[in-house]
């Protein structure tokens, strides 16, 4: 391994890798490339090129099991970053002046009676409404300023969270360490893999389209599953999503126009029904992959572990939650920036910004400069994508471990365990700054966004020799298939 140039990206990917059960002589065939960071004192833009070196490099060795050499990997830090920009990569607008931010209304936070910051995430309905009930106001952000000003963090905390909200309190990365779910956090692998059952798969790597044939039932939700669903997707895998008829997620703005679902299809099932439980069961037992990030219990409350393992031998399953494993708060509602803000990151950020405002602010929040005033996150989501492209990673390694010896294994991965990556790199010093969005580089033709309009797409950022990535499926709305598969098993 050539850490010479990039050592933090070494860094990064060498853990990675090793918790995937790689071998660590496979890291020598990773290049990276590119110079510069985005604006942070972590170490985003090396943390997105390891994520991205993983999932190629997970796709180079599975493509080796058919007998061939075993394929190059280059990364390009640079375009890496591009691709972890909001709103979810890699397509633009021909022009630039209508491209689309992130809301912002109900992604805030709120000063707190002992003066901390409560991070509030309220972009869906469901989550909106029971703070408001838990609060007693109206569904507004000024009532929820007032309020949540009456009470201390700790409590107000405590007590949204009992109320299925999803919040996350400012803590300093000294509190974190010291936090019951911090020290749980900490002892978990960046991957934990369980073994599964042993199945009778016949299925073979396709050569320059290596999961072709592969048919992956997505469960996921907002980010950073979704990332890695789709990844799968332009490897060549089958991707069904399934989401209950009515979900926050389908009827909004995931659900109108996204680059989140390219490459896949998107159906409807409502798994708590009798009907809906009976054909999930059909399409798991011809499903190679599982990629679910439901709260830990939640899909287990409605298909059993030993159901799934029973319904499918050898089954590839990879699960995400937001706070760990393990752990008091490992059953929590979370997402990436109240994951910061729980973690001590949004407080380093902050901290950091406002030793050199001249330099550092205003800082670059989710497509938006905001000034340094408050906690802030970092400039991109970095939990969310760089997790994804290692659950990829994960249900590739997954599938060469069934190819190899035929079990199948259940694969964990958190938002938490990617944040303690991160911040245990260290600061970093600063570098000549990405800027986002990139302009280019481009593929050589022009395609459609999910609402009709032109757009121009970045290139991927991670190159497998001779396996080239490319989505067969352009953006699907929900609903528009039906639950089944299309592929010939």
């Amino acid at each position: 391994m050539n850490d010479s140039d990039h050592p933090v990206a070494w860094r990064f990917l060498s853990e990675i890798w090793d918790s995937l059960g790689g071998d660590k002589e496979a890291l020598d065939r990773v290049r990276f490339e590119g110079h510069g960071a985005l604006r942070s004192p972590f170490a985003v833009t090396d943390l997105a090129a390891a994520s991205f070196g993983a999932a190629g490099l997970a796709l180079g060795d599975l493509v080796a099991t058919t007998g061939g050499g075993r394929p190059e990997v280059r990364v390009d830090r640079v375009l890496a970053s591009g691709w972890f920009d909001l709103p979810v990569g890699p397509s633009q607008p021909l022009d630039p002046s209508a491209r689309q931010g992130v809301p912002h209304t109900w992604m805030c936070e709120f000063r707190t009676a002992d003066d901390r910051w409560l991070r509030v995430q309220a972009t869906f309905p469901t989550l909106r409404s029971r703070i408001a009930r838990a609060l007693g106001t109206a569904e507004d952000p000024a009532a929820f300023e007032a309020e949540i000003r009456r009470h201390p963090a700790e409590d107000i905390e405590r007590s949204l969270v009992d109320a299925g909200a999803a919040v996350a309190v400012s803590r300093s990365v000294a509190e974190w360490r010291a936090h019951a779910q911090g020290c749980a956090v900490a002892t978990e692998p960046v991957v934990r893999i369980d073994s599964g059952g042993a199945g009778d798969d016949t299925w073979k790597p396709t050569p320059g389209r290596p999961l072709a044939g592969i048919r992956v039932l997505d469960l996921t939700r907002v980010i950073s599953g979704p990332m890695a669903t789709r990844f799968l997707a332009a490897c060549g895998a089958e991707v069904l999503r399934i989401d209950r008829p009515g979900s926050d997620e389908s009827s909004g703005v995931f659900g109108r126009g996204s680059d989140i679902m390219l490459g896949k299809r998107w159906a409807f099932l409502d798994l708590r029904t009798t009907d809906g439980r009976e054909r999930f069961l059909r399409l798991l037992s011809e499903a190679d992959v599982l990629v679910h990030g439901y709260r830990p219990g939640g899909l287990d409350s409605l298909v059993a572990p030993e159901v799934r393992a029973t319904v499918r031998p050898g089954l590839v399953e990879v699960a995400l939650n937001a706070y760990g494993w393990t752990g008091p708060w490992k059953d929590r509602r979370g997402f990436d920036t109240l994951v910061q803000f729980s973690s001590g990151l949004a407080d380093a950020t902050t901290t950091w910004a406002l030793a050199d405002p001249v330099h550092r602010t205003p800082i670059n929040a989710l497509g938006r400069l905001v000034d340094a005033d408050r906690p802030r996150h970092l400039p991109v989501e970095a939990l969310d994508f760089a997790t994804g492209y290692q659950i990829a990673a994960a249900a590739i390694r997954g599938l060469t471990r069934r190819v190899t010896t035929g079990e199948g294994s259940v694969s964990r991965l958190s938002l938490a365990r990617t944040a303690a990556l991160l911040i245990g790199a260290g600061q970093i010093a600063e570098d000549p700054e990405i800027r986002l969005p990139l302009d280019g580089p481009y593929e050589d033709h022009v395609h459609v966004s999910g609402d009709g309009s032109p757009v121009k797409r970045l290139r991927f950022p991670v190159a497998v020799e001779d396996t080239p990535l490319f989505w067969e499926r352009p953006f699907e709305a929900a609903g528009s298939s039906a639950p089944r598969w299309c592929t010939v098993a």
